[in-house]
């Protein structure tokens, strides 16, 4: 359903990189996902930009980017443009890409109950020290809109959000949300867990199932935001 959409938005579609030390556990060399909007602009998350491993999370240094296409080639340098940290968006330029392809982001809601996924670069943690190598990961997953929502952003301000009902393997913070036809619902933003529920079953204690809703910042919310930051997305 879903395989013309990936082959065709992985042209748009980045990981972001940065020059600094990464987390210890590590295996993958992605700090965030980003993606094209308008000839040498990316959307990411926000908080992908700060190292929260340190105290007073720091922002990383010296930040590049590499398109899907591109992996096993020279990543192209970035800069911040403008970021958000109520909405959690962020907007980083090339200076001379090497593609303009751009993702389609829809200027109004979609219906819940959609069908939708998302491609990008997660970044992932292990409990044990990392095997020296450690290389980008693609991947696609697939959720259900379940809710079209207001609430508290990262700031404690109320804000537009779109849920989906299935939790995001590793941090996918920055990827696309896209339905059926490639277009951009939205961007991912982080899950919110249901409280664990500890139990005791017949072979001793065990931990039910945890549950919760993935967020998106939505197209709408993005538009805006480039638009005030005197960006000119093609539509």
């Amino acid at each position: 359903m879903f395989g013309k959409a990936v082959a065709e938005n992985r042209e748009a579609i980045y990981a972001v990189l940065t020059a600094s030390p990464l987390h210890p556990k590590a295996i993958t060399p992605s700090i965030g996902s980003a993606f094209m909007v308008a000839p040498g602009l990316l959307v990411t998350a926000a908080h992908c930009l700060d190292d929260t491993s340190k105290p007073g999370n720091p922002r990383y240094g010296d930040l590049s980017v590499i398109r899907a296409p591109d992996i096993g080639r020279k990543a192209e340098p970035a800069s911040l443009v403008a970021r958000d940290d109520g909405m959690d968006l962020a907007l980083l330029r090339i200076g001379a890409p090497r593609s303009n392809a751009c993702l389609k982001l829809l200027d109004a809601p979609v219906p819940v109950g959609t069908h939708c996924g998302s491609s990008g670069f997660p970044r992932i943690t292990v409990e044990s020290t990392p095997q020296p190598g450690v290389s980008l990961i693609e991947l696609f997953q697939g959720a259900d809109i379940c809710a079209f929502v207001r609430s508290a952003g990262l700031d404690g301000l109320p804000v537009r959000r779109y849920e989906t009902d299935s939790p995001m393997y590793g941090d996918a913070a920055g990827c696309p949300g896209f339905v059926a036809s490639g277009e951009v619902f939205g961007m991912y933003n982080r899950f919110v867990p249901d409280p664990t529920v500890a139990g005791e079953g017949p072979g001793g204690p065990e931990r039910r199932t945890r549950t919760g809703v993935s967020l998106w910042v939505p197209s709408m919310e993005i538009i805006a935001f480039a638009e005030a930051n005197g960006a000119a997305l093609p539509r």
